[in-house]
């Protein structure tokens, strides 16, 4: 499907993604418990929920840089063409 419509897939081993820190790459020393939704970096103090965190991890380890992307906001209004 993916050659179909013209889409690149990268497949990314999910292990250690809840414990690697998207920001700065750090590993912590401890797993987090589930009840735990938080993700809170020791070194660079970096604070994500921890679905985005890991989703963060593994754009990263894809070849994708995410920096700036976060909360972007387009050039162009939704439904308007660049001139």
């Amino acid at each position: 499907m993916a050659r179909k419509h013209g889409r690149d897939v990268r497949l990314v081993h999910p292990a250690h993604t809840t414990v690697d820190c998207a920001r700065c790459g750090a590993r912590t020393k401890h797993a987090l418990p589930l009840s735990e939704r938080t993700c809170t970096c020791t070194l660079c103090g970096a604070v994500s929920p921890r679905d985005k965190n890991s989703a963060g991890v593994m754009l990263v380890r894809a070849g994708l840089n995410p920096a700036g992307v976060d909360r972007g906001r387009p050039d162009v209004p939704p439904g308007r063409r660049a001139a």
